[in-house]
């Protein structure tokens, strides 16, 4: 809810159905989201003690989200009638529109500095795309980089991206070690922040030690930047002020780099460090190749 638009959308709304999720819940309070008192809330979600939590709440289910969901779509498609399909498709071309309006522009706004040094998030994703397997499974702790991420990497069936519930940082190595042993017939690429993988760098150890054969791609742009972007909407939106200082945050940058291919390398990962897209690819085979775990160390820039 920290972008205008969104919570500009909630407005024109009669229902808001959530699934699987804590509603609104974010770093900041934004107060009462339903400025309208008739709009509903539907709150689905397994565990219980969740579901009601963060918004007033007109009917909490407690059940298997997918299952709660393939019986709402039953019951929904019974009382459907010609006039309301109508309406949905119309709402669906809309969406759609408005979703490759807004791809469109951010690949216009990433084309402009598309071949700065360091590269932009923007184009290490974009190379990652190409260069990953159609059948491989990503993991996504990129964090701050995750509008990057959802914009260039294809998510063509159900959890060909896997992300995570809450708020916290530092579960990408472990998730992604987990999804591989689950998954040992498909390619596993964690794609992570420097700062959310030095949480759990020990992890690459349990990695090598049990020859988990993922692939760990860091963002590495050298700082806390998702603090220094909660910063910048604490100001903006919560303060109301017109200059934000994100960038001067203090504590949020790594003065002394973190080498994270060579601590890969230091718990018998293999590792490479790179600043060059067009190396992206490349290092992506030689990965794959290797069926052994490894770690590729992408240096971008992390400028607000």
């Amino acid at each position: 809810m920290r972008t205008k638009g969104h919570r500009e959308t909630l407005k024109n709304v009669d229902l808001v159905l959530s699934v699987g999720m804590d509603v609104f819940e974010d770093v900041f309070y934004w107060g009462n989201m339903f400025s309208d008192p008739t709009i509903k809330l539907v709150h689905i979600d397994s565990a219980g003690n969740r579901v009601g939590r963060t918004e007033p709440t007109s009917l909490g289910i407690v059940s298997h989200c997918g299952l709660a969901l393939q019986e709402l779509v039953s019951t929904l498609k019974s009382q459907i009638g010609d006039d309301d399909r109508e309406i949905v498709l119309e709402r669906l071309d809309k969406v759609k529109h408005e979703c490759r309006e807004l791809r469109i522009s951010l690949e216009e706004s990433a084309a402009e500095r598309w071949d700065s040094v360091p590269m932009i998030p923007d184009r290490m994703m974009a190379e990652l795309a190409k260069a990953i397997p159609e059948n491989a499974i990503v993991v996504d702790d990129s964090v701050s980089n995750r509008a990057a991420l959802r914009q260039y990497v294809p998510a063509t069936a159900r959890q060909d991206i896997r992300g995570v519930r809450g708020q916290s940082i530092g579960g990408g190595i472990g998730a992604t070690m987990g999804t591989q042993c689950a998954n040992p017939d498909r390619p596993v690429f964690g794609v992570i922040g420097d700062g959310s993988a030095m949480m759990t760098i020990q992890g690459l150890w349990t990695a090598a030690n049990d020859d988990i054969p993922c692939i760990f791609v860091i963002c590495n742009n050298g700082m806390y930047r998702v603090l220094r972007v909660n910063f910048d909407v604490y100001q903006r939106d919560i303060l109301k002020e017109t200059e934000p200082a994100g960038r001067n945050l203090l504590y949020s940058d790594f003065p002394t780099p973190f080498d994270m291919a060579a601590i890969a390398t230091s718990m018998g990962v293999h590792g490479e460090r790179i600043v060059d897209p067009n190396e992206i690819g490349p290092a992506v085979e030689r990965a794959l190749a290797s069926k052994k775990p490894a770690l590729l160390d992408i240096v971008i820039d992390g400028s607000l």
